[in-house]
């Protein structure tokens, strides 16, 4: 047969096998709509959180107000009494504790530095982050009223004090996130997994069914045919969550269509090529799913943009670029978010054209050789 009809005979197999469509077309569907839904508000807008007074005082009083006018807080007062906080803190009823503890108001009549200690929830972060960034304003706050009433008492003019107090104004503007949310930042980089993994497991499902069966397709004409069909379902996949699905759910747009384009079928003919070699490693059709269903958080994390790269061992600092999924999610990040082109993320695009070509000529020789050996 020839390549065309190797590509045709495999888009059969696909439509006849309904767990295929199912990863390859279907669970992409899905995860655009349903992953991005919890990140909606971008922002956590209310923490619910405990206030313990133990210097009550004056000054304890004076934050405890500053406190209360925090945008993102939710004060809540109990007891000192150990048990009930933490039993408050383990249900969820709260997720920071907030404490002034004794002589709060005497370290600042002696011009110490005042301590406030802030907790929060490990399990939830952005709401932890939240409450720490409004305990730790409310505390600025107060210590910037207390360094300008000190100032004006030395005999500064209220003009004068509060010049000395802020010699320079700052103002913050989020450029590539202007939501300044977690959905901006997390979801476009998930979504590139997305494209892989649906891809890679729906490839070992379908080869390894034809393992099963003994009717594995071989030759370099088959090999062609199948990266074929399979790079144009990660393109198209591709093109659907960068072009239809980021659009939907309103997420910032900044690159130029063409350098999308581009890096779209890149990133397409090498997860083509990578499943297609994944897929001969399987020879049972839920093999594959169940060892690269784990796998996706792991190549987030090393990927380098959840976490940073420099932290991590010298030598996956290297082997993750053996992955798509890291030169994929910076180049797509760069290019959609960040508005980049192709000269600015060059180091990407020059780790998918090599890990492409060698994983095309590598499968091309396996995929020969096996025809070899059943002639």
């Amino acid at each position: 047969m020839s390549i065309w009809q190797h590509s045709l005979h495999t888009w059969q197999l696909i439509f006849q096998d309904k767990g295929a469509i199912l990863l390859l077309f279907v669970a992409g569907l899905i995860y655009s709509f349903f992953y991005p839904l919890p990140y909606h508000y971008e922002q956590v807008e209310s923490v619910p959180a405990i206030l313990i007074d133990q210097d009550q005082s004056t000054s304890s009083r004076t934050l405890q107000r500053l406190l209360l006018a925090a945008p993102n807080l939710e004060l809540r007062q109990i007891s000192n009494d150990p048990a009930t906080i933490q039993s408050a803190l383990w249900q969820g009823d709260v997720m920071a504790l907030i404490i002034i503890p004794h002589g709060f108001h005497q370290d600042i009549l002696a011009g110490r530095t005042a301590q406030v200690q802030v907790a929060s929830h490990g399990g939830y972060l952005l709401a932890g982050s939240k409450a720490l960034m409004n305990a730790s304003e409310a505390a600025m706050t107060m210590g910037a009223a207390i360094r300008l009433h000190k100032l004006q008492s030395a005999g500064f003019s209220p003009t004068q004090a509060m010049d000395s107090l802020q010699p320079l104004q700052l103002h913050s503007r989020a450029v590539f996130n202007p939501k300044d949310g977690y959905g901006h930042s997390i979801v476009p980089a998930v979504m590139v997994l997305v494209i892989q993994q649906t891809l890679l497991i729906g490839v070992t499902l379908l080869l390894g069914r034809q393992a099963e069966l003994k009717q594995l397709p071989s030759g370099w004409r088959a090999y062609s045919g199948m990266l074929l069909t399979f790079s144009s379902i990660g393109l198209l996949n591709s093109l659907y969550f960068f072009l239809v699905a980021l659009r939907l759910q309103q997420y910032a747009q900044l690159g130029a269509l063409l350098h999308l384009l581009v890096f779209c079928l890149l990133f397409s003919l090498c997860i083509g090529s990578f499943a297609l070699l994944l897929g001969r490693l399987f020879q049972s059709r839920e093999r594959g799913l169940q060892l690269l269903l784990v796998s996706a958080v792991p190549m987030l994390f090393i990927s380098g943009y959840s976490w940073p790269a420099e932290s991590l061992p010298t030598a996956l600092y290297y082997l993750r670029w053996l992955l798509p999924s890291t030169a994929g999610i910076h180049g797509f990040v760069g290019i959609n978010q960040l508005g980049a082109n192709l000269s600015d993320i060059l180091r990407e695009v020059m780790a998918l054209t090599g890990l492409s070509i060698a994983l095309i000529s590598y499968g091309l020789w396996l995929y020969r050789s096996s025809g070899k050996l059943k002639a």
